[in-house]
């Protein structure tokens, strides 16, 4: 340690008091977490204020493992000072740690620090945990939320657009005439067929070997009763052409030909 201590017997008995503890416990850190490094403390005297200044390199041997203290004395410490109106700095310079401390000899007391600052390291590391803790839990329930919502979104964009894009207008199911090739009233189909299908109770049984496509009525999605129409093919010749409603069941005309 290389000291140089200015003397002043006429300097304030706080003042002085101050003076020495900021000494005490910037030596107290240097040899608690960089022993053996070389250390500067200048203790400065002007006619109205006293400097403390205490510097240590970056100690011999690195810095000791484990985590660093909560410097509940460097917080006591500031206090001390800002009673005294004046201020204190401590942070890491070139490797080593550096506490200056400005002590007027006849001022009143600063203004106290924001509260944040007030408080231990410890307080404050709890406080980042519980906002760690609070942030994990909005991201755990708003993402799933934000995920469903879309999933749900997109599955309905694509429930609109198959219902409404598998819409036969009544006129052109009326054209359609059983016994017909498919390729005479093709034109006359939506590009895609309903995805929906008529519960077992409200579907009147189709012609045998046949394959039955669906279409929509014009009905809007807010109505409740599922209704189509049923277009059933034996190979690519009509074989029946039915209304399925959960109204009633309304029987459409059928090929007797069909059947077997």
């Amino acid at each position: 340690i290389e000291s140089t201590v200015d003397d002043d017997p006429a300097r304030p008995p706080m003042v002085d008091r101050a003076a020495y503890r900021v000494v005490q416990e910037a030596l107290t850190n240097v040899a608690k977490h960089a022993p053996g490094a070389a250390t500067t403390v200048r203790v400065t005297r002007a006619e109205n204020r006293t400097d403390v200044l205490v510097t240590n390199a970056r100690p011999p041997a690195g810095p000791l493992p484990g985590g660093h203290s909560g410097r509940r004395g460097l917080i006591g410490l500031r206090e001390r000072v800002r009673l005294l109106g004046g201020t204190l700095l401590a942070e890491p310079k070139d490797g080593g740690f550096e506490v200056a401390a400005s002590l007027p000899h006849d001022a009143a007391p600063g203004e106290p620090p924001p509260a944040e600052d007030r408080r231990s390291e410890s307080a404050r590391q709890l406080e980042r945990a519980r906002r760690d803790v609070r942030v994990s839990l909005i991201q755990a329930i708003a993402v799933p939320a934000g995920l469903f919502g879309a999933v749900v979104a997109v599955s309905g964009i694509v429930f609109l657009v198959g219902w409404y894009g598998s819409e036969l207008p009544g006129a052109d199911y009326d054209r359609i005439r059983v016994g017909q090739h498919r390729a005479e009233f093709a034109s006359l189909l939506p590009d895609q067929q309903r995805l929906s299908r008529p519960g077992r109770d409200f579907e009147s049984p189709s012609p045998p070997r046949t394959r039955c496509e669906y279409y929509g009525t014009g009905r809007t999605v807010f109505t409740l009763n599922y209704t189509a129409y049923r277009l059933c093919f034996a190979g690519e010749k009509l074989a029946s052409k039915d209304l399925i409603t959960e109204d009633e069941v309304i029987r459409g005309q059928r090929d007797p030909g069909s059947a077997g």
